[in-house]
């Protein structure tokens, strides 16, 4: 007995050494997450201002804004090893570290014109966030220990960044300002005509979740499923890849012109051989995406009870109840076979139509990763033939952490906006939106419509449409440029989701307080 529990010992080494790589790797790959931004700056700082974009950002406008006031105004994290920058110039912190702007994940890099520094974004200026066991105790002045690498940053201002230098008369201004905070549409430079803002996702507990056997291109591989509709569903490196082009690696190389050079301007596939001979950013970028990997098989969710003074937080009375009530009604969805939810996500991460959640359909929507569309590349062949009829899937998201990241659903619509990330903070956003999501005649739909706060003005082929203020910012942001349809006529953004809604008052609060344990 001894020897068969000694090899099931050694046989979990084996697989925690698979799943998370040597400790240089790890080490690289964190340094990878917070750091490398693969040349993504030439595109956010030469290429975006320019046409076909004309869109410039509000990253300066970020990065000189008072450190004292960064967080409050923008939800960004100020960098703990900078202090601010020169009070006559107005511009960027002063660093330790040579390239960083002064905000966690924004990087600055020389300007080859001799201007102004080029500024490039890491995929931990969207994923990094306060670490909810280790607040800090003031946001606009975090210590390194209060930064948790990918618990998401809920309250990070992107749509506010993006339109910072755009008129409220522009229909962009109007669609980045119906990004709640904590959400961004990645799909919104590699443009599908959809305003599809989705949550920043926690990224945790990873060699816990199930993994699913696909093909790609024809050959087999077996993979987890990310993205919130399962979309970036090739393996954990290929994702990394087509998170790196969205954030500007190799923009002019291999991916601009695949952004209207089909058929009626409509897109075409990124070629990664075309990208591997014409950008040497490409090449880095490949030999990185498995140490940055490796770094992410490592982070843990978090536990309440660790937080300081998490555990006054939690009616343990009812936990045990709490627990039954889960897995009679939601472990159908957000449990695997582990029915002692010990190495449990709270997911099996399986897909399901929207119209059978019930919720907004437009993140679901989303056509970038369908067969002729540019980021074809990085998705399963099943994940192509189960969108053959229309993109409308979501996936069952994990639970374990659901504690600290509220609000709830795709976008971040269901609860309210509670911009505290200490541990009392993080439980009234968590609570309020429990409450609405088994509670849905709370809900106020009409006031989840977002609408334009001024007269807009759509430039189209057959000439410029006017909407007044007032008009759903869905009426227009969802148009078919060509056929003039609306891809995403759902406007009202916090329905959806009514599963545990028929459960008894001291049920829901007994899976409330349950939840908080994982």
């Amino acid at each position: 007995m001894k020897k068969i529990l000694s090899a099931i010992a050694m046989l979990f080494v084996a697989m925690g050494a698979c799943f998370a790589g040597n400790n240089q790797d790890v080490a690289e790959g964190r340094d990878i997450w917070f750091k490398s931004t693969f040349g993504g700056e030439r595109f956010f700082s030469l290429v975006l201002p320019n046409p076909p974009f004309n869109l410039r950002l509000g990253l300066d406008k970020m990065l000189t804004s008072p450190r004292n006031t960064r967080f409050d105004e923008f939800g960004v994290i100020n960098d703990p090893d900078c202090t601010p920058g020169d009070a006559a110039t107005g511009y960027l912190d002063r660093c330790v570290d040579p390239e960083s702007a002064g905000v966690i994940g924004i990087r600055k890099f020389p300007n080859p014109s001799g201007g102004p520094p080029l500024i490039g974004i890491t995929c931990a200026a969207c994923h990094a966030g306060f670490d909810p066991v280790h607040p800090p105790l003031n946001p606009n002045h975090p210590q390194r220990k209060n930064i948790h690498p990918t618990v998401g940053n809920q309250y990070v201002q992107i749509g506010r960044i993006f339109r910072a230098n755009l008129s409220p008369n522009d229909p962009r201004y109007q669609v980045f300002s119906s990004w709640a905070p904590g959400t961004v549409d990645t799909t919104v430079l590699e443009n599908d005509h959809i305003n599809n803002p989705g949550m920043i996702t926690p990224i945790w507990s990873v060699p816990d979740r199930p993994f699913f056997d696909v093909t790609i291109g024809g050959d087999p591989a077996r993979v987890h499923r990310n993205g919130q509709g399962g979309e970036d569903d090739a393996g954990c490196e290929m994702a990394a890849l087509r998170v790196y082009f969205n954030i500007g690696m190799c923009a002019r190389e291999c991916m601009v012109e695949h952004l209207a050079n089909g058929p009626g301007g409509s897109q075409t596939p990124i070629d990664l051989a075309e990208c591997r001979n014409n950008c040497p950013e490409f090449l880095r970028a490949e030999e990185s995406v498995g140490k940055l990997c490796a770094f992410l098989q490592t982070l843990r969710s978090p536990r309440l009870v660790n937080a300081p003074g998490g555990s006054r937080f939690i009616d343990r009375k009812v936990v045990g109840k709490g627990k039954e009530v889960f897995s009679r009604a939601c472990g159908s969805c957000h449990s695997d076979e582990d029915r002692s939810l010990r190495h449990n996500v709270l997911s099996d991460d399986l897909i399901h139509p929207f119209s059978e959640i019930g919720t907004n359909s437009c993140r679901a929507r989303t056509t970038n990763w369908m067969a002729g569309h540019i980021w074809a590349v990085f998705s399963s062949d099943q994940y192509k033939k189960r969108q053959t009829g229309g993109p409308d899937f979501y996936r069952d998201m994990p639970l374990v952490g659901i504690w600290a990241t509220a609000p709830f659903l795709h976008n971040n619509r269901l609860g309210r906006k509670i911009g505290d990330p200490s541990v009392a903070g993080r439980i009234a956003a968590y609570e309020d939106a429990m409450d609405l999501l088994l509670n849905p005649q709370k809900r106020n739909a009409p006031a989840s419509i977002q609408r334009t706060s001024e007269v807009v003005r759509l430039p189209t082929p057959s000439g410029v449409l006017v909407f007044p203020a007032g008009t759903p910012i869905g009426q227009f942001a969802n148009l078919d440029p060509v056929s003039g349809t609306n891809l995403c006529p759902d406007f009202i953004e916090n329905q959806g989701h009514y599963f545990g809604s028929e459960l008894s008052d001291e049920d829901k609060y007994a899976l409330r307080e349950f939840l908080k344990t994982r």
